[in-house]
């Protein structure tokens, strides 16, 4: 079985809890939403980082989903997640479908 990694070690940012930057630069929400811990395989929001507000992503905090999904959709890690997880991409972008995914998945990680 393949390694799934989260968004923090897939990008290397360092801004996951004792990371080498979240001292300075503040730890990534993405790696504390523990609401939605085991989503995709990830830990805390690790694999579903697109749909957590206020994310640090590339240098720049991210804020309104609806303005960044498609920014989202361009991303490697994004791309990986929605391959691995044999997921469509309108699927993990779409408010509608990513609610009813989220609690698909929450469900399954229990």
């Amino acid at each position: 079985m393949a390694i799934k990694y989260n968004c923090w070690e897939f990008e290397k940012c360092g801004r996951e809890p004792g990371g080498t930057v979240a001292d300075k630069c503040g730890t990534c929400p993405a790696a504390y939403a523990t609401s939605i811990n085991g989503v995709n395989g990830g830990k805390n929001g690790g694999r579903i980082c697109w749909a957590i507000a206020g994310k640090l992503c590339k240098e720049e905090i991210k804020g309104e989903f609806a303005k960044e999904k498609y920014s989202c959709m361009n991303c490697d890690f994004f791309q990986l997640v929605s391959k691995e997880e044999k997921i469509d991409a309108f699927d993990m972008l779409n408010p509608t479908h990513l609610q009813k995914l989220l609690l698909e998945r929450s469900k399954e990680a229990k």
